[in-house]
């Protein structure tokens, strides 16, 4: 599902852009962090690309996050960190690393991309057939409709693609507004 999570990440952030832009210049820094962003939650798997990132620092940030979702949900993969409480708490780390270096509009745009990409990244989990029950967490635990779910690798994550892909080009060129 890496492609998936990137290019759900990408779209969002244009999708961001779009509804409330930011400076022009900052526009690509919205579109690469959501994007990037959108690996985030997959940190509590030990196999995953953001895992395997930058050993040995996302190694062990993996172990602390599987720890801390164990503790929190019980179970340690797709739990909190697959959560919106998760996602803002990247959104603000993002805010506040950046805005050590670089502070003003472009803190405040990537802390919002950092915590809108992180929680697309949940809620494409969600839609897989194993599901995401933390989506939503704690304000609900919901389970959308089985039609709606597909394989990771099969055809329905590939529709997906499509569809994303379809949404980035008519964001871009301005055509999603007919």
């Amino acid at each position: 599902m890496g492609r998936t999570h990137a290019l759900s990440g990408a779209v969002l952030g244009l999708a961001v852009c779009a509804a409330v832009p930011p400076p022009p210049v900052l526009v690509p820094l919205v579109v690469v962090v959501c994007a990037v962003a959108a690996f985030a939650p997959d940190l509590d798997h030990p196999n995953s690309t953001a895992t395997r990132a930058l050993p040995p620092i996302t190694w062990l940030l993996s172990r602390l996050i599987r720890w801390l979702s164990r503790l929190l949900t019980g179970i340690s993969h797709r739990g909190f960190s697959h959560s919106p409480v998760f996602a803002a708490g990247i959104g603000l780390l993002a805010w506040w690393a950046t805005g050590l270096v670089l502070p003003g509009d472009t803190a405040v745009w990537t802390g919002i991309a950092a915590g809108a990409g992180c929680w697309i990244g949940a809620i494409g989990d969600e839609l897989t057939s194993a599901g995401n029950r933390f989506a939503f967490w704690p304000l609900a635990r919901i389970r959308w409709p089985d039609v709606l779910r597909f394989r990771t690798g099969g055809r329905g994550e590939h529709v997906v693609v499509a569809l994303l892909t379809v949404t980035g080009v008519g964001l871009v060129t301005g055509s999603w507004a007919w």
